[in-house]
């Protein structure tokens, strides 16, 4: 995985007593709220811990299905949904995790993180074609990268991590083909700059 070390789930550090605590901890959970997708993905996440990977992701499925594409169900918080994407990436569910994160963005699309794991996504995802996967990682990597100064995210391991994709799928010479109208807009800049240059001289 490309994941920046950062998001990295406690698997490979939880201690045993950590682990007991946290199944004990889902089971109460889920004998409270044997619906709720928060404690499933919970008890997803130490399936995981235990290399159980098939479990895991047969609970997250279960997760997904309390709550997505159904609009009468309140969701996950956000801060939750993002949690459950990194799991989804972990268990290279890449779909489930760009389901979620399409949801997430229509909340805030400003998050750094939200781009960084749609690039994760769509840099790992083989259900297209790897061109086409590649092209929206890309393009999602640069709107990551774009948003780090504007919300003054100050995650290095992550910027890193988003930054050697870019340069991976750079290298494979796959680039993001800009619309029509971003084409026209910079033919028109390059107009008006030729224009001034112009006048400047007959001056």
């Amino acid at each position: 995985m490309v994941l920046s070390l950062n998001f990295n789930l406690t698997h490979n550090s939880m201690t045993d007593g950590a682990e007991q605590k946290s199944e004990e901890y889902a089971s109460q959970a889920l004998k409270y709220g044997p619906d709720s997708p928060v404690a499933l993905y919970l008890l997803a996440s130490i399936r995981l811990s235990q290399s159980r990977n098939d479990e895991a992701a047969e609970v997250c499925k279960q997760s997904l299905s309390k709550w997505l594409g159904n609009p009468s169900v309140q969701p996950p918080t956000y801060d939750e949904r993002i949690s459950l994407v990194k799991i989804l990436l972990e268990l290279d569910m890449y779909e489930e995790a760009l389901s979620v994160l399409e949801t997430l963005q229509r909340e805030d699309d400003e998050n750094v993180e939200l781009w960084y794991f749609y690039t994760c996504a769509y840099y790992h995802d083989a259900t297209e074609s790897k061109e086409e996967s590649w092209k929206n990682a890309l393009e999602c990597a640069e709107t990551c990268l774009k948003l780090y100064p504007k919300m003054e995210w100050d995650d290095e391991e992550l910027r890193k991590s988003c930054e050697g994709m870019v340069e991976e799928i750079r290298a494979s010479g796959i680039s993001v083909d800009k619309e029509d109208g971003e084409a026209n807009e910079d033919d028109e800049e390059d107009w008006e700059s030729d224009e001034d240059v112009e006048m400047e001289d007959a001056n």
